[in-house]
């Protein structure tokens, strides 16, 4: 889309070039980005109930759809990730948790993405750093004030 404004261009041209470049979209240790973030949601919303989600609350909590979730679940779980257990107050309800190995791969995954975010810092430097997120605070404050609006 081209627009006759080239600062909109600018940001629109680097927002794409964000969105399909591959160290926005890594894998680690064999998981895609979506089933990393189903073991994170796992483990706060498990660490918070103590007794792991629900397939609906996961989806609720990733904002996609149940069988989406469904297809995530059974891949971490033949990868050993995830195991699901029916709910000790109801026996229709299946919780998934994570085992041991998904809790580790976990822990590691945010070893890396704080690694990658440290060295991000290292090359702006501690001032365009700052820069940095005071414009995306300020973006997301923007966008999140005015979403309404583009909602036509």
């Amino acid at each position: 889309m081209e627009v006759n404004d080239p600062a909109v261009n600018r940001l629109l041209e680097i927002l794409r070039q964000f969105r399909r470049s591959e160290p926005h979209k890594p894998t680690f240790e064999g998981c895609n980005p979506s089933m990393i973030r189903v073991l994170f949601i796992i483990r706060r919303g498990g660490a918070e109930q103590g007794e792991g989600l629900t397939i609906s609350e996961i989806s609720n909590l990733m904002e996609v759809t149940p069988p989406t979730v469904t297809q995530l679940i059974k891949n971490l779980e033949a990868e050993g990730l995830v195991e699901r257990i029916n709910d000790r107050k109801d026996r229709r309800v299946v919780r998934v948790l994570l085992t041991e190995q998904g809790k580790n791969l976990v822990q590691r995954a945010q070893a890396n993405f704080v690694q990658r975010l440290k060295g991000l810092t290292n090359y702006l430097g501690e001032e365009q750093t700052e820069q940095l997120t005071t414009l995306l605070e300020k973006a997301l404050k923007y966008l999140n004030q005015n979403k309404n609006e583009s909602e036509v």
